[in-house]
């Protein structure tokens, strides 16, 4: 499936911002057959059975999926959440992940995705209100920084990590079924063959494959 890069790269967090121009990506999930470290390129047979060579950019992630709990987030973390807005106007959050300290202002802002009522927030929590250590269900008060100001609000990616035009802050209700993960940074060794994988590439005009990173498969857990 063929979308957006903006909507690509902000759902899985591996640009801070979205390019300037749009680009083709296509999101690959399935098994790693190979990965090369003097080429840095992943060979991976896809769910539809499809054998695909992906080149990994300079600075590529790689990194798992770990499970976690809202009562496990706490105010100062960086966190990353696709929100969909119900008829009581507040952001429902889909999916929370908590990021590693060295990924903090990854895709920093708050933006629209790709269809209605929509949205990625990649922000400093500020607030934890309803949570505590049996609590599966709160609500995240967060702040982040944005690239304009619309109607008086705050929006899109930041200029850079911590830098915007403006600050924005906003609410998401975190229900008992929403996963929470916590995003942590691994490296090439634990691109083994048989592991699932789990990748937004970009599409070349050669029609050639590149990737800042992939969510792999690490102590039994597969990518979400």
């Amino acid at each position: 499936m063929r979308i957006p890069a903006a909507a690509a790269l902000a759902a899985i967090l591996f640009a801070a911002a979205a390019p300037a121009q749009p680009t083709q990506v296509e999101h690959l999930k399935g098994t790693i057959l190979s990965f090369a470290p003097a080429t840095q390129t992943l060979l991976m047979k896809t769910d539809a059975g499809q054998t695909e060579e992906i080149a990994f950019l300079k600075g590529a992630r790689v990194i798992a999926d770990q499970k976690a709990a809202l009562a496990d987030i706490k105010p100062g973390d960086f966190v990353a959440s696709a929100a969909l807005k119900k008829p009581d106007g507040k952001l429902h959050a889909q999916e929370v992940r908590i990021f590693p300290e060295a990924l903090r202002g990854l895709g920093e802002g708050h933006y629209a995705m790709d269809a209605p009522g929509r949205s990625m927030t990649n922000a400093t929590v500020e607030e934890v209100n309803g949570a505590g250590a049996a609590a599966k269900s709160g609500v995240l008060k967060v702040t982040f920084h944005g690239s304009s100001m619309t109607d008086g609000v705050c929006g899109g990616h930041a200029t850079a990590p911590g830098k915007g035009v403006c600050t924005g802050q906003t609410e998401l209700v975190v229900g008992p079924e929403v996963p929470v993960t916590r995003w942590i940074l691994g490296d090439a060794s634990w691109l083994q063959k048989g592991k699932a994988v789990s990748l937004f590439a970009m599409v070349g005009s050669d029609g050639k494959l590149s990737a800042h990173g992939a969510v792999v498969e690490h102590n039994g857990l597969k990518p979400m």
